[in-house]
């Protein structure tokens, strides 16, 4: 067990209280050398459009009163591992907090999944040395991270405190977006710390869980209603889709889900060193963390949260009817939203317009049906029957416009043959040769 004086009972500089005296202990990370080769290329990466993003901002303010600087992401997890700085952090991993070991500063990741050191890769990882295929969302912004779980806990009020803290924490830090891989129990705390980080310009995304629960927790008891803070109408709650774009049927699911983003079958970078697969709601929030720090980056940090909120459902590949409680407002397109026109007024406001839509599902789909639940072509173009509609009378202008052309070209060099339409002379037809 780790011994701790009174200073690092409350480490430095943070709110947060250390976890009681008898659950202290140094962090042991998982064994160096236990993770897999990359036997396929990531498929998330061109799904989203990562590339075509990436050419206007990779997590660097570029305007407003941070410009010059790194975003910083702000990760809630099991800790990111300090062995993958030199690979896939570099410097940008930054001295963070640790529930349990004071020493290591969040820099340490226990769990035996990497679960930490998945989600920042995912939302801020480098291109991992000659190996161009993966890279992160957000490759320039700055990781702070937070130890509260070793690993797959959590959920209980207790956590939800802690995490609540954890929140307010980030904020006084620097952060400019939160990822919470993560799910709990609403408590007072959590909602007075999801307040917090909005009121200071602070983003923040979260898992929508894996339990394929409807997240209006209708027939649930108060314990299991572990939907939080994804299911705060102020946060981006994230769902999961496959590399077909079908959602992934593990996904909690309602009306204040968002979005969905890849999270099945996904490579990620392992805190024990080369590769690890994994799947679930936890590895699809990193990708929309790390699209909200490049909002932030091109956009300034003056960027509100609910203009983050609402510009990555705009430009959202989005389901039949704009959204449903399966698929919220589509799957994350992160080109789009870096690329598509922008009302300059509304980036910083607290309150921009609603996005229209149908009104949500109003039951969940029979368990036996979820199979069905319509999946999102990456190439869908919501105007394409319209688009259509206008290439097909344009070709059609053009068909006529040519045809009369020609038919003036034509018809004035057959009068001149005294050629009539219609009155040709039988004794000009062809003799028909007599059948054999």
């Amino acid at each position: 067990m780790l011994t701790t004086t009174p200073v690092q009972a409350q480490q430095d500089g943070w709110n947060l209280e250390m976890a009681p005296a008898d659950e202290r202990a140094a962090c042991v990370p998982v064994p160096s050398g236990s993770g897999e080769s990359l036997g396929q290329a990531p498929w998330a990466r061109s799904f989203i459009g990562l590339d075509q993003a990436q050419e206007y901002n990779q997590g660097t303010f570029e305007k407003g009163s941070k410009n010059g600087e790194p975003v910083t992401i702000a990760v809630i997890d099991s800790g990111v591992d300090s062995r993958r700085a030199e690979d896939v952090f570099g410097s940008r991993l930054l001295p963070g907090y640790d529930w349990w070991d004071a020493g290591s500063k969040g820099q340490c990741d226990s769990s035996e999944d990497g679960h930490g050191t998945a989600v920042a890769a995912i939302a801020a990882g480098n291109v991992l040395g000659s190996n161009e295929d993966f890279i992160g969302v957000a490759p320039e912004a700055n990781i702070l991270p937070i130890r509260l779980f070793a690993g797959g806990d959590g959920g209980d009020e207790q956590k939800s405190r802690v995490v609540a803290k954890g929140i307010k924490d980030a904020v006084d830090h620097g952060a400019d977006v939160i990822n919470v891989s993560s799910v709990m129990v609403a408590t007072d705390e959590l909602a007075d710390a999801v307040a917090y980080a909005t009121e200071n310009n602070v983003v923040i995304v979260a898992a929508s869980g894996n339990d394929t629960k409807p997240m209006d927790g209708r027939g649930l008891e108060p314990k299991d209603k572990t939907f939080y803070p994804a299911n705060y109408p102020e946060v981006i709650a994230v769902g999961a889709h496959n590399p077909y774009g079908n959602w992934y049927e593990k996904s909690n699911f309602g009306d204040n889900l968002d979005l969905l983003a890849p999270g099945e079958d996904l490579p990620y970078p392992f805190a024990g060193g080369e590769w690890k697969f994994g799947s679930g709601t936890s590895f699809a929030a990193p990708y929309v963390a790390g699209a909200a720090a490049l909002l932030k980056g091109e956009f300034g940090a003056e960027a509100t949260p609910a203009w983050i909120q609402q510009r990555l459902q705009q430009t959202a590949i989005h389901p039949p009817g704009d959204f449903n409680i399966y698929q919220g407002f589509g799957i994350l397109n992160v080109a789009a939203a870096l690329t598509a026109p922008v009302v300059e007024s509304e980036i910083t406001s607290a309150t921009v317009t609603e996005v229209p839509t149908e009104d949500p599902s109003p039951t969940p789909i029979a368990e036996d049906d979820r199979e069905h639940v319509a999946w999102l072509d990456p190439d869908y173009d919501p105007l394409r029957t319209e688009k259509a509609i206008a290439w097909a009378s344009v070709g059609a202008s053009i068909l006529l416009v040519t045809l009369v052309l020609v038919l003036k070209k034509i018809i004035p060099k057959g009068r001149k043959r005294a050629w009539r339409p219609g009155t040709r002379k039988p004794d000009r037809l062809p003799v028909k040769a007599a059948a054999d």
